[in-house]
């Protein structure tokens, strides 16, 4: 397995509770260090003295794309942080969700993406086509609050 490369189609979704999710996609991880634009002043001859700064840093939001597996979990989770008519309770209702990464085997972990204190801020459900001849999906799409990446093992190389 050394050098093996880490692959799209070996993804699984983890999240407080939530299991037997299989990742079709992920999209929009990343983050930013909004740095600060900041002129000290002017000196002699009309020098200008520039600093740059490393400012608040901001998380993208992330979509994760499963495949329907028949249970409600995954909209009962939005419903609960964005249902109008009753008291919005997303703060109670973070989760830490994690993006598994295994070998080609499917047996040993490879990758993981642990996502800190997300809530959904969209949820798309399955679409029903029956000229389509793909699995029903769900899409949610998180606030993070930040993100870390931990790599199983140092022969492991990135692929895009």
């Amino acid at each position: 397995m050394a050098g093996e490369y880490v692959v799209a189609s070996v993804f699984y979704f983890e999240a407080d509770g939530m299991t037997d999710k299989y990742v079709q996609s992920v999209a929009g991880m990343g983050s930013k260090n909004n740095a600060t634009k900041t002129i000290r002043g002017s000196g002699k001859n009309g020098k200008t003295l520039r600093q740059n700064l490393p400012g608040q840093a901001e998380f993208n939001n992330v979509t994760i794309t499963v495949t329907y597996n028949g249970e409600e979990d995954l909209h009962k989770w939005f419903l609960a942080c964005s249902e109008d008519g009753k008291p919005r309770q997303w703060d109670a209702n973070r989760k830490e969700v994690s993006v598994v990464g295994y070998s080609q085997d499917k047996s040993t972990e490879i990758i993981r993406y642990n996502f800190k204190g997300c809530f959904p801020e969209s949820y798309t459900g399955p679409e029903f086509d029956v000229t389509n001849n793909d699995p029903a999906t769900e899409k949610i799409e998180m606030s993070i609050e930040g993100y870390e990446v931990k790599a199983k093992k140092k022969d492991v190389k990135s692929a895009t």
